[in-house]
């Protein structure tokens, strides 16, 4: 009876085995989709700053940014249309720079986590105590992408 017990046991733990086996494989293969989702996020996120912002090539931000996009910042209309307004407008007779020519921004940080991308890095600004000397401050941007494009924008633009 115990050898017939141990008999009957064997296949089910090993079966268990398996199954557990899959369970790992399966979670080990989401993890690494979701990984490369990450990826691909800050993928998008960075090509738009450096090839849009850094090279004022404002005639590809319709490839990364969605037409719906909502911008958080003050005195920014949302949508794709209200970020170009701004950048044309902030960034007069701006022509598309030659890539490789200009500088690209240097970021300290690109965390990325679910749909979110935030990018870090420092600007020098004018002191409030002495407007003609620079001082170092933290620049946060936070994307969120959606469907390959960027949908959605926050920073640390305080007016």
């Amino acid at each position: 009876m115990k050898t017939t017990l141990a008999i009957a046991l064997v296949p089910m733990l090993l079966l268990a085995g398996c199954a557990q086996s899959g369970d790992e494989e399966e979670a080990a293969s989401l993890a690494a989709d979701e990984q490369a989702q990450l990826e691909a996020n800050k993928k998008i996120v960075l090509d738009m700053w450096h090839e849009v912002l850094d090279g004022q090539n404002f005639d590809v931000a319709s490839d990364y940014i969605a037409q719906d996009y909502i911008q958080h910042s003050p005195g920014i209309e949302s949508g794709l249309d209200g970020l170009l307004d701004y950048l044309k407008t902030s960034r007069p007779g701006a022509e598309p720079l030659e890539p490789g020519t200009y500088p690209l921004t240097e970021f300290e940080f690109v965390l990325a986590e679910g749909d979110l991308v935030q990018l870090m890095h420092q600007r020098e600004l004018p002191s409030r105590d002495d407007p003609d000397t620079l001082v170092p401050v933290w620049w946060y941007d936070t994307f969120r992408v959606e469907n390959g494009k960027i949908a959605e924008h926050w920073d640390s633009i305080h007016r």
